[in-house]
């Protein structure tokens, strides 16, 4: 049995959700990841469960293997600033299909008012991010199957891709199985 002082389990990495929240954004960054991803695609869609409860609204996917994000009005503002940086102007920084291919930085904003109380929220930094040309992928559980099929070793994933402590543990303890 582990005693407690062996035992170091952070909650956040178990919750249960299926879109991207504020406690996930603590755990990468955490885990030393920077809150840097590319937008796949923007769209708006109705009846999107989201942790249990139907929800309308403009989702953003990420090239990453992350959660989507429920972009509320704030991001969307910022969204439609940071458009202008791929030549967009007037009327077209507001269509959502633009937004694709838009590299963003997440942040934690731990003073976001909402129905009277203060919590915290995700919002999408104002600036861009500088981007570093040589940096590689994240190798994260989405991976592990393939890896695995193809006999991957962590020193070869780590050629292609950043590993973290702990993806690393859970991929040996997976492969060794």
């Amino acid at each position: 049995m582990k005693t407690q002082a062996q035992t170091k389990t952070d909650w956040r990495k178990y919750r249960k959700s299926t879109h991207l929240a504020s406690a996930d954004l603590d755990a990468m960054e955490t885990d030393g990841i920077d809150l840097i991803f590319t937008i796949e695609k923007v769209e708006y869609l109705t009846g999107v469960d989201v942790s249990g409860t139907k929800k309308d609204g403009v989702f953003c996917t990420f090239k990453e293997p992350v959660k989507p994000l429920l972009l509320n009005s704030t991001n969307l503002k910022t969204l439609s600033t940071l458009v202008k940086s791929k030549g967009f102007k007037g009327k077209d920084c507001y269509i959502i299909e633009n937004y694709a291919g838009l590299t963003i930085q997440l942040y934690v904003d731990r003073n976001v008012k909402m129905m009277g109380s203060t919590v915290d929220g995700i919002r999408v930094n104002p600036k861009l991010p500088e981007i570093k040309k040589a940096e590689k992928p994240l190798f994260t559980e989405a991976h592990f199957d393939k890896a695995i099929k193809a006999g991957a070793t962590i020193e070869a994933i780590s050629k292609h891709y950043t590993v973290t402590k702990e993806i690393e543990k859970k991929y040996l303890t997976l492969l060794n199985k």
